[in-house]
């Protein structure tokens, strides 16, 4: 395969994996839980212990029908919600794995936070294997930055 061939199958396999990651956005938000489906592995584990102030649980979910399960009881309470993804940063891992950076922000509450993933591919194409949120609080950023703004006033 030459040089430019392998870029542009590079490139495309970025393209899908960030696809899978709005996917995954869209599928918790208008909840379609087949969408869903599709966008965990069947050993998928989801890690939301960053959340667990406001949700029951440990927030570790194992294998696809729990952290779909897990999700839907968290989701539930906020209906409407809108996640925005911005930025992924797609790493390739060989032919068949990729880690996957990526800002979340919630549209309407002061919550955003950053996804952390491992993808693989499959025999359906490109699945979370791992997904964990590192939730960033907007008001405590808000509060640093209106306090240094200030400080550098004086």
């Amino acid at each position: 395969m030459s040089d430019a061939q392998s870029r542009l199958e590079a490139a495309a396999d970025r393209l899908e994996i960030a696809e899978l990651m709005y996917r995954y956005a869209w599928a918790i938000d208008k909840w379609e839980r087949a969408l869903l489906s599709d966008v965990f592995a069947d050993d998928a584990e989801g890690d939301f212990s960053a959340m667990a102030d406001y949700v029951e649980g440990d927030g570790i979910a194992r294998g696809r029908a729990t952290v779909i399960a897990w999700l839907r009881s968290a989701i539930e309470k906020f209906p409407d919600v809108l996640h925005f993804l911005s930025n992924p940063l797609v790493t390739l891992k060989g032919a068949n794995a990729a880690d996957i950076t990526t800002y979340m922000h919630v549209l309407h509450l002061p919550m955003g936070g950053i996804y952390h993933c491992k993808a693989m591919r499959t025999a359906q194409g490109w699945r979370i294997h791992r997904l964990r949120l590192e939730e960033r609080r907007l008001e405590a950023a808000a509060d640093r930055l209106e306090s240094y703004m200030k400080s550098a006033a004086e």
